[in-house]
């Protein structure tokens, strides 16, 4: 199973695969806002701003996945976003399922200084809406809880990708690196 994982992280496809992953959440979020008329909250943007990372991550694995520093900082990337994301989609769902009694989440989105997103492109990045339940639902959930499954699969499927760069297959042998 290590061998195949990292054989995964080693390939053009894998990452491809995460890049265009990436892209039809994007545009899944877009659809939702735009085609199904339902507003997203702040943290629904902000869950869309993670999902940047999928692309960010495929797109520079892409580039050159046989070179172990491109391939540990996509890793990490992809790492990183997907524990953000499923700390806000966890966040997201007590919001929305479990709201504290007279509050409920910001109207406006908070991102860095130095990449203010909602400012940039407000058309993708800027809540329109609040915490509240929704009438869509695919396989009996709801979208909150699509967006957590979506990022404990990606925590999951990246952590085992960097736990595979540090060990050695040799035949089917497995050895850690010392």
């Amino acid at each position: 199973m290590i061998k195949f994982i990292k054989a995964c992280s080693s390939s053009n496809l894998f990452w491809a695969l995460l890049l265009f992953l990436g892209i039809g959440l994007e545009a899944s979020g877009l659809y939702f806002q735009y085609g199904l008329k339902l507003d997203p909250c702040v943290n629904c943007v902000y869950e869309r701003a993670l999902f940047l990372t999928f692309i960010i991550a495929g797109f520079i694995g892409f580039i050159a996945p046989s070179f172990i520093l491109t391939r540990l900082l996509s890793i990490l990337i992809f790492l990183s976003g997907s524990i953000g994301g499923m700390i806000i989609a966890y966040q997201h769902i007590q919001d929305v399922y479990f709201p504290k009694l007279g509050q409920s989440c910001p109207l406006k989105a908070s991102f860095p200084d130095f990449l203010p997103l909602d400012s940039l492109v407000p058309w993708v990045f800027s809540p329109t809406g609040t915490c509240s339940r929704l009438d869509w639902q695919f396989l009996g959930l709801e979208m909150p809880i699509w967006i957590a499954i979506i990022f404990t699969c990606g925590l999951l499927c990246s952590f085992f990708m960097l736990v595979s760069e540090f060990v050695k297959v040799k035949n089917d042998n497995i050895i850690l690196y010392k």
